[in-house]
């Protein structure tokens, strides 16, 4: 009894010794991010198995989302550097110091409102050509366009078929 408890651990230990270094799979061992191109063929190819494109539809939005997202990528680091001076402003502030905080919050958001608006400009610009791409039918097939954005970039990953939503559960007294 005693050596059934002691197995379990151990296999639970040895399991999670033989993983890669970031999670499960070859994909995860990687720690090269991936490419601007990478990053849109995978897109593409979910948009294929959703939709069901056709060949011409793939190259073409392919080259939409791989501009997008190298266009997108342009601007990342400054805005990984504004919020994060964003997450020490707010560190720093102290009750005295609350007025000189705020005013550095104003600041560091107004310098960063045009590199955050340009990246929502880049987002639905490829959101409204990859539409255009699709048929009719494929567009019925997303409930709603902004969908296309899930994720955070001009990714694809919050597509779901569309129809109503599923009607409330009724109970009877």
């Amino acid at each position: 009894m005693n050596k059934k408890f002691l197995v379990l651990p151990l296999l639970t230990a040895a399991m999670l010794c033989a993983q890669g270094p970031r999670g499960f799979g070859r994909a995860a061992a990687s720690t090269t991010p991936p490419t601007p191109a990478q990053i849109a063929q995978n897109d593409v190819n979910r948009l294929t198995k959703l939709l069901t494109l056709t060949p011409p539809q793939q190259t073409t939005i392919l080259g939409i989302l791989t501009t997008a997202i190298t266009s997108l990528q342009a601007n990342a680091s400054a805005l990984q550097t504004g919020r994060a001076s964003l997450v020490a402003a707010i560190k720093a502030n102290t009750a005295a110091t609350n007025a000189a905080t705020d005013a550095t919050i104003e600041s560091i958001l107004i310098q960063m409102s045009p590199l955050q608006e340009k990246q929502d400009v880049i987002r639905y610009e490829a959101a409204a050509a990859v539409w255009a791409q699709l048929t009719s039918t494929q567009q019925a097939l997303v409930t709603n366009v902004m969908s296309l954005f899930g994720g955070g970039g001009p990714g694809f990953r919050g597509m779901r078929p569309a129809g109503p939503p599923p009607a409330p559960a009724t109970t009877t007294p």
